[in-house]
């Protein structure tokens, strides 16, 4: 646990500033770009972090390289739900639910979404969108990181071997 608490702290990090790259890249295309580099090069940190793991510890078997990974994605996780409340409760202001408001009232955006989910009310949708609160959007980020963590604990642990 000590390992993967450490472990999870530059991850973490990185998550965080991947969400709130996402956050402000819709009227910012580049920083849109910044926020998924760093989701993807957190994969590449963490299989960079479970292979000085291994040569610390060479008799680790595959199943406990891939534990570690994914406690440390469950911790990191954790550090990122601290910055994503902190966010919506501090510096978004409704904001995101406003431009979720306005795409929904696009009609490429409404056509897209009645392709998909042709049953779908997309007034009762749109509806129930901007009665969201910072709770409920916080209860579907928990579970989304949550669920997030086991294949970027499965990609950056595969093939992860003890040192020759």
């Amino acid at each position: 646990m000590d390992v993967a608490g450490w472990m999870a702290i530059p991850l973490g990090i990185m998550w965080s500033a991947s969400f709130l790259c996402t956050m402000y890249g819709t009227t910012q295309p580049l920083l849109s770009m910044l926020g998924t580099i760093l989701a993807v090069g957190s994969i590449f940190l963490l299989r960079r972090q479970l292979v000085n793991y291994r040569k610390l510890y060479p008799e680790a078997i595959w199943l406990q390289v891939f534990r570690i990974a994914f406690v440390t994605c469950l911790l990191a996780g954790l550090l990122t739900d601290a910055v994503q409340y902190a966010y919506f409760a501090l510096f978004d202001n409704g904001r995101l639910l406003t431009q979720l408001g306005t795409a929904f009232q696009s009609e490429e955006y409404r056509e897209v979404w009645q392709k998909m989910m042709p049953e779908a009310n997309l007034d009762e949708m749109q509806k129930m969108v901007q009665s969201m609160t910072i709770r409920d959007i916080m209860l579907q980020l928990v579970f989304y990181n949550i669920i997030l963590a086991l294949p970027v604990s499965l990609l950056a642990s595969i093939g992860v071997q003890a040192p020759q």
